[in-house]
């Protein structure tokens, strides 16, 4: 009960104010695009910087923690994509899809508010590790498997590596993270009033990244509720996170707190991003944004109730 009171209810309540008041008259239509846009390009960066640099560089554990993840999140992958191909009978673009709405969370705009209430400084920068490569990961294949079934017209797969390495260095908040472990490796130290400029933009990323979440979600609608959706929801919110806690704790024996952040972060809701591909590609446009607003609903008690088991252990 402490948990959902002080942790989740902030939150999602947020999520929920975003969702109610985020749209006409009181806000324009493309609202949430541009209050993102301020989140992505500027506060997040500003945030994310300052608490890598008050750190060095990754050491063995958190190596642990980055090979465990991944390991449970390309298995998921790998069977999600395989499921969609030989039960659904989709193609190549089709399966990508259902594959990267089974797996991306969103660990920016929710991950990032949830792992600092939850797990604090130490837990937000163990994350972060996980973030870098993250969207390259899951994107990158997803986009070469797409690519792959329009039979050639979107040119070649080195070219499409490369435009997912070019989206990668020039991402705001890939470059945050990195510099900023650069930065705190070399012992370097932000001048104070850059500090406390940064500090102020920092401190809007939290209550913006999910006031914008909830009025992005305005006009989504469930659909197939018993297929795909379900399937993709399913797979986000239990399958990944109990992948990830078997690779964690059993096969890299992890330490309490990265084997919470790791579970934690996997059963983050789905990222727009998700939908955004679908739009994209013009597959399963409805279902994704069906399961990104199902996950996004009932990870407020799916992730509440992780991070209860791992605060009380």
């Amino acid at each position: 009960m402490d948990t959902i009171l002080n942790i989740i209810l902030p939150v999602f309540g947020l999520v929920a104010v975003g969702f109610m008041v985020g749209r006409p008259p009181l806000f324009p239509a493309n609202f949430a695009k541009s209050l993102s846009n301020f989140i992505f390009y500027l506060a997040l960066p500003c945030l994310l910087f300052r608490s890598m640099a008050s750190r060095g560089l990754p050491h063995g554990d958190e190596m642990s923690l980055v090979a465990a993840y991944y390991l449970a999140l390309t298995t998921v992958m790998v069977a999600s994509f395989l499921y969609a191909r030989w039960v659904y009978r989709e193609t190549l673009g089709g399966a990508a899809t259902l594959m990267l709405g089974s797996c991306f969370s969103n660990t920016v705009l929710v991950g990032v508010p949830l792992m600092l209430a939850a797990f604090g400084q130490p837990g937000l920068q163990q994350m972060l590790l996980l973030v870098t490569g993250h969207a390259a990961w899951l994107i990158g294949i997803a986009t070469i498997l797409a690519e792959a079934s329009k039979a050639g017209q979107g040119g070649g797969p080195l070219r499409i590596v490369a435009q997912t390495l070019l989206a990668l260095v020039k991402n705001p908040v890939i470059i945050a993270i990195l510099s900023g472990l650069l930065f705190g490796a070399l012992g370097l130290r932000i001048p104070s009033p850059v500090d406390s400029a940064m500090r102020m933009l920092g401190e809007a990323a939290v209550p913006c990244s999910l006031f914008a979440l909830g009025a992005s979600l305005v006009g989504l609608k469930v659909t197939d509720l018993l297929g795909r959706t379900l399937f993709m929801t399913l797979v986000k919110l239990f399958i990944l996170p109990a992948a990830v806690f078997v690779s964690g704790h059993y096969i890299f024996e992890l330490p309490p707190l990265a084997l919470a952040v790791a579970v934690t972060t996997a059963s983050m809701p789905g990222g727009m991003n998700v939908f955004l591909f679908a739009q994209r590609y013009e597959t399963h446009v409805a279902r994704t944004a069906s399961s990104t607003l199902l996950t996004t609903l009932f990870s407020a008690l799916t992730t509440g109730f992780i991070i209860d088991v791992f605060r009380n252990t």
